[in-house]
């Protein structure tokens, strides 16, 4: 009597043993490549945030003007605090109610680097000024003014600066940006200053 031909129950158990096998490996590979896409994707925001904090921070040294703030000088270095004024706001025909410009200040707070801006040169006490968050995982913000032969070698600072707030009465050449961030570490940028070329000048 000829028999039909059929896997017995041993080979089944193997099937299903090496198939559930297959998933599992399957699922592990997938998860890790989705969470390598979520971390690549996560560093593409940051690296894009951070590119845009320095661009908006070079545009906005780069436009410094001798222009006095409140503090009756062109700018103000502090710890972790840099300020100033700006041109290059376009305000065509004065559609706008500002000024055409700004003043600017960038500070760290709660561990982020915060943009300031008001909308007139001279405002008083009780303006609020508008606040934009530039760069999060902010520690450290560092500014030294270089002068001309520094702008020719960069890399070598001021000792002649004092500590504490500066107030310069004069433009120097360029600002030299130290940031220390959480994800990038100390990154230092020099910026020009299109106004900028006297030694710099301060006092406490």
């Amino acid at each position: 009597m000829k028999r039909n031909a059929g896997f017995t129950l041993v080979e089944v158990l193997v099937a299903v043993v090496v198939m559930a096998i297959i998933g599992l490996a399957s699922a592990a590979v997938i998860h890790t490549m989705m969470r390598a896409s979520e971390q690549s994707e996560a560093a593409l925001l940051e690296l894009e945030e951070l590119q845009f904090a320095m661009l908006t921070l070079e545009q906005d040294v780069r436009q410094i003007i001798k222009r006095s703030n409140i503090t009756r000088s062109y700018l103000l270095i502090d710890e972790n605090r840099l300020a100033f004024i700006r041109t290059g706001w376009l305000n065509p025909q004065g559609l706008f109610p500002r000024s055409e410009l700004q003043p600017v200040a960038y500070f760290i707070r709660d561990d982020a680097l915060i943009r300031e801006h008001y909308y007139y040169v001279d405002v008083s006490e009780s303006t609020e000024p508008i606040a934009r968050q530039l760069l999060t995982g902010v520690t450290g913000l560092e500014v030294t003014p270089l002068s001309d032969a520094e702008v020719r070698n960069w890399s070598k600072r001021n000792a002649g600066l004092s500590a504490g707030p500066r107030f310069t009465h004069q433009l120097p050449p360029a600002l030299e940006v130290t940031l220390t961030t959480e994800r990038w570490g100390t990154m230092t940028r020099v910026f020009l200053i299109a106004e900028g070329g006297d030694d710099v000048t301060s006092e406490n």
